[in-house]
């Protein structure tokens, strides 16, 4: 396996989730159409008012006797019926976040063996496991990579060890491009996966999951977390009652005017990822280079 394998394998599945989520994007746009024609429709037909709501039946089949039990009746009105769309859209998002983050840990690993594999003073000597020295030019890629999945810690331990390796990667956490801080963009999606997969996108108190997310990349600072920090977490929070739900959908910009200008959440947080995981390569490369020569 080589480095540029690792990285377009990874490339590739992220784009593909990238395009996962512009078909959700897409498909709520139509929906979304669709309904506030009918309401302007309402408007000036009034006597089509029945049609406005939507009806739904919920039923399961008695495991007994098999006849058909009812649990719950809904009537939807337009206004339901947008949140749904809007509340199902943002769950899509949170789902392909979440399935982006696992990629980003998996593709950490492969670079994590792959770096051992070709520089075994990198590794910790705990990494290899019961092995003797002479043992280690027969082993193949595979076994660093099954070595890698025993680790504790994943991806945190991984990622303290490349700071190790690449002081110049704790520069650039800090200062970039991005203007954020990327380790607590890192550490952000890894704690919003857990969420989204463990609590159903909601957290308990938005206030405690900040403090876990900060002091997990060492910035809490004793509860003196910095204004930029703090609003840059909150911006994938609802507002008011969602205030605890993790909302990644598009913020519009300037919405006076007939045009969709919007910063888009959820690519942001995959950009990260992404410019990490390049970060890391890139570094790998260059260390490899200089053995080489």
């Amino acid at each position: 396996m080589e480095l540029e394998e690792i990285w377009n394998s990874f490339a590739d599945r992220m784009a593909e989730i990238e395009l996962y989520h512009r078909a959700a994007k897409a498909t709520a746009k139509k929906e979304l159409s669709l309904i506030n024609e009918q309401a302007e429709y309402l408007k000036e037909h009034p006597d089509f008012k029945e049609f406005s709501s939507s009806h739904h039946n919920m039923s399961f089949y008695d495991a007994k006797n098999g006849e058909v039990r009812f649990y719950k009746f809904q009537e939807r009105t337009i206004e339901d019926r947008i949140l749904d769309i809007k509340l199902h859209k943002n769950k899509q998002y949170q789902w392909l976040l979440a399935e982006a983050y696992e990629e980003f840990e998996d593709y950490l690993e492969r670079i994590y063996a792959f770096y051992g594999s070709n520089n075994n003073s990198f590794w910790p000597l705990r990494d290899f496991g019961n092995i003797t020295l002479s043992e280690l030019p027969s082993k193949t890629y595979e076994w660093y990579l099954e070595q890698v999945r025993k680790k504790r810690d994943v991806p945190q331990s991984i990622l303290n060890r490349f700071k190790n390796e690449f002081p110049e990667l704790v520069t650039v956490e800090a200062n970039n491009k991005y203007e954020i801080n990327l380790a607590l963009a890192i550490s952000l999606i890894e704690k919003l996966r857990h969420i989204i997969v463990h609590k159903g996108g909601k957290v308990d108190s938005r206030d405690s999951f900040i403090k876990s997310t900060t002091e997990n990349c060492g910035l809490y600072n004793n509860g003196n977390i910095s204004v930029e920090n703090l609003e840059f977490i909150k911006q994938f929070f609802g507002n008011n009652k969602y205030q605890n739900l993790i909302t990644l959908l598009e913020i519009r910009i300037l919405p006076n005017i007939p045009f969709d200008f919007h910063v888009n959440l959820f690519e942001k947080l995959t950009g990260y990822l992404l410019a990490y995981a390049f970060l890391v390569s890139g570094y790998i490369n260059t260390s490899l280079d200089k053995n080489k020569a």
